[in-house]
């Protein structure tokens, strides 16, 4: 009976003790975190929200397709916005192209900025444009327009670089699907200058 008398008594004091204790833990946590200033601003949210509202813009567009040759294409850009005076295309900055003809041999371009126009099925690359190919040509130019339909890229100014069998520089420089549609000519005139280096 005794036993009895002293567990019962450790149960009634544990009824006391035990929520005394819960509550002075949990007033502890209020006292000691930190005061949160619901004014201050997220810290990853630095975006201007005033331009977003007045600009049409996308974030990371990507367009992909194939030309009638059976060369797949594929353009994406960091940013695309739709053009105040025009409805008819979108400028775009840091576009990354690459065009895979059916033969394997692949093209890619990279450019600071860009204009698409998907009413005239192409998209001028401009802001120093850089051109590779899987054949071992790399070059620069200063604008280059890539016809989305047909797979062609025309620079109308100037063009140089490396070539795999040296430096070019030329006045002007095409690429076209060959005649089968299996691959691409590369058409470099309008003065070519070529530094040979075997």
């Amino acid at each position: 009976m005794a036993y009895d008398n002293s567990h019962t008594r450790l149960v009634g004091w544990a009824k006391i003790v035990l929520p005394l204790i819960a509550l002075a833990l949990l007033s502890t946590i209020f006292l000691i975190s930190r005061r949160i200033d619901p004014s201050a601003a997220i810290p990853y949210a630095k975006v201007d929200v005033e331009k977003l509202a007045r600009e049409n813009a996308l974030t990371r567009p990507e367009y992909a397709g194939m030309t009638r040759s059976g060369a797949t294409l594929s353009v994406t850009a960091q940013q695309a916005r739709t053009v105040a005076t025009s409805t008819d295309g979108a400028s775009a900055d840091q576009i990354a192209a690459k065009l895979t003809t059916r033969d394997g041999k692949v093209t890619d371009l990279n450019s600071k900025q860009g204009l698409f126009r998907p009413d005239q099925s192409k998209v001028v690359l401009s802001g120093g444009v850089a051109l590779q190919t899987s054949d071992g040509y790399r070059m620069h130019s200063d604008l280059i327009d890539l016809q989305t339909a047909l797979g062609t890229m025309i620079s109308p100014g100037p063009v140089q670089g490396q070539a795999p069998f040296g430096t070019l520089d030329a006045g002007a420089m095409t690429m076209t699907p060959t005649e089968d549609g299996k691959g691409h000519d590369l058409v470099f005139n309008e003065g070519v200058k070529l530094i040979y280096q075997p």
